[in-house]
């Protein structure tokens, strides 16, 4: 195998055009934005395929709403492209594929910042205060087990069984979350 300089594959690529199909699906993804403003960023265009652009949406809600918008989309798309095109078709089912935890994980992490379990951080832990790593298990999990006695100090009592309890579940389930489960699953 003979081995080339970088520089002379990459004038080999630059060389080699793109087909026509992926000019013009380049030039309608360019001009995406600027035609479908704020509603963009819930789109993603696919492909053409039959001089039918297919298009990946967030929901399909937002399927349906530009489903209504199909005939104004195809004026102006079409007069930016050279080979007109005839339907552009909306679907969720392909939306995962492109993005697939972007939203989601910023969703569940914000969820879980306002369970019930969750105590609000006063004081963020600092690296002086973190353990050394040439410790023994012993001292580590003493270090550990006093750092959580002196945080859950503060804490209020569960009514029931007298353990330091995170305030939003006293606020939601009158006891702590353990409470609450023995009480769930014996009634």
């Amino acid at each position: 195998m003979d081995f080339q300089s970088l520089n002379h594959i990459l004038g080999n690529l630059k060389i080699m055009e793109r087909s026509p199909q992926q000019q013009h699906f380049l030039k309608l993804t360019e001009s995406w934005e600027q035609i479908l403003g704020v509603m963009a960023r819930e789109t993603k265009p696919l492909y053409i395929e039959r001089r039918v652009l297919y298009v990946a949406t967030s929901s399909a809600a937002l399927s349906q709403e530009l489903r209504f918008l199909v005939p104004q989309l195809l004026e102006k798309l079409n007069h930016l492209l050279s080979i007109p095109l005839d339907d552009i078709r909306f679907s969720p089912a392909r939306w995962h594929n492109h993005y697939p935890l972007n939203q989601s994980l910023q969703n569940e992490k914000n969820d879980w910042q306002k369970h019930p379990s969750m105590i609000p951080q006063l004081n963020p832990p600092s690296l002086a205060n973190s353990t050394p790593k040439n410790q023994n298990p012993q001292t580590t999990f003493q270090n550990w087990a006093k750092a959580i006695k002196n945080r859950s100090q503060s804490l209020p009592l569960c009514p029931q069984c007298q353990s330091p309890t995170p305030p939003g579940e006293i606020e939601r389930w009158s006891v702590c979350a353990i409470c609450a489960t023995k009480q769930w699953s014996s009634g």
